[in-house]
């Protein structure tokens, strides 16, 4: 398990459990969103097979809307089959939302299957990691089904070809920007399972239900961030729709929420406790040999002696996708697999180059319990043109 010195500000995209031994053909993946640096640059790493992190196809898009109306898996089904009991029996009862919306997009058939909201209606509780205690319990989990949209059936969890086409699945709010507003910051996370070639994507977050006046949406996009390419967002009237353009995947669902459990004050109190969250300084941690090991080679490091002391790993070399965010910032995308091993994350423009002059600067780093030998330098590179690389450095020797 890496270390990651730019300490975990919250879950995101995380897994609920282990899979049972039982379950060969589904996984749980985690994803862990983290504030590094000055506290803007979120980062994200994640550790699974080699062969379910490669770059994202970019596939020819095509859009349509039908029914479902048969061979699918229930939401409670894919409650069993992860072996939720608790969240199963939610969704059969009086309070599930059953959808079976199907779109098609950039190659995929994707359907809206179902949700449910409630405190306590999972099995899988998570845990602070630090204090023991039980984190949130008020979630609301989505069920979303993936396919081919020719039929051919999605690779099993246990194949070479799963994870060729990244997804970001995740509820939106209207009137939030998405950018900031999603799963990675929202308290998510995913189950994931393959069965008779549909993928399907069970998606937990905190309990949106409050923002039901405002109307919600359930996003299904190319890649593993939020890609403000894939949809079209007006910061005026928080509308949100399809960009008919993008080459990609991007379906874009209404969930329809009983309006009458909108809260607004709890949801401006909710909306207040991110917001905090986001700009309060991690705890510090106790550090032991491996740690301080890091923090000296760390502390004598800089962008003029990094190729004395550090080289590169050329197969993490790439160019940075750039996009220019409502909020302001310029946000730098990547994302690179490497031995069994892999990573992706976001950078912001403005904190790595507030000159806007051409160098580099470092972003994160993370290590394992094995030191300096483990050390990975997340490096970005502002080139003459405008262009940013993304490059991995490792210690020499």
């Amino acid at each position: 398990m890496k270390k990651d010195i730019d300490n975990i500000l919250k879950k995101a995209l995380t897994p609920m459990d282990n899979p049972y031994a039982e379950l060969n053909d589904r996984i749980l993946l985690e994803v862990k969103e983290r504030k590094t640096m000055a506290g803007k640059k979120k980062n994200v790493r994640r550790k699974i097979p080699a062969a379910a992190i490669v770059a994202a196809c970019v596939l020819m898009l095509c859009s349509g809307t039908v029914l479902a109306v048969y061979k699918y898996l229930t939401p409670a089904q894919v409650a069993e089959e992860t072996k939720n009991r608790t969240l199963q029996e939610a969704f059969l009862g009086n309070d599930a939302i059953l959808v079976n919306e199907t779109q098609e997009s950039g190659g995929y058939r994707i359907t809206l299957l179902g949700s449910v909201a409630g405190k306590s209606i999972s099995d899988f509780i998570p845990m602070d990691e630090n204090t023991g205690e039980i984190e949130k319990n008020d979630k609301i989990y989505t069920v979303v089904a993936i396919e081919h949209a020719d039929g051919s059936p999605m690779p099993d969890t246990s194949s070479d070809d799963y994870g060729d086409m990244p997804f970001y699945v995740s509820h939106y709010v209207h009137g939030l920007d998405p950018n900031q507003y999603s799963i990675m910051s929202m308290g998510g996370g995913y189950t994931e399972l393959v069965k008779d070639g549909i993928m399907y994507r069970l998606l937990e977050m905190d309990n949106i239900e409050m923002f039901a006046d405002r109307g919600i949406y359930v996003g299904v996009s190319s890649g593993s961030f939020y890609d403000s390419a894939a949809y079209n967002y007006d910061a005026s009237t928080g509308e949100m729709s399809r960009n008919e353009n993008y080459a990609g995947v991007n379906a874009l669902f209404e969930l329809t929420v009983d309006v009458s459990k909108a809260d607004p004050a709890a949801a401006e109190a909710y909306l207040n406790e991110l917001r905090k969250e986001w700009s309060t300084p991690d705890a510090p941690i106790e550090k032991d040999d491996i740690d301080m090991e890091i923090d000296d080679f760390m502390g004598g490091l800089t962008a003029e002696n990094l190729d004395e002391y550090a080289e590169p790993i050329e197969a993490t070399r790439q160019t940075c996708t750039i996009e220019k965010s409502n909020d302001g910032n310029t946000y730098l995308k990547y994302s690179y697999e490497l031995e069994g091993d892999g990573g992706s994350g976001i950078g912001i423009l403005e904190d790595l180059f507030p000159e806007g002059k051409p160098g580099r600067n470092f972003g994160g780093y993370s290590y394992s319990d094995e030191g300096l030998s483990s050390l990975f330098i997340d490096v970005f590179i502002l080139n003459e043109d405008g262009t940013v690389t993304f490059v991995v450095y490792r210690p020499k020797g």
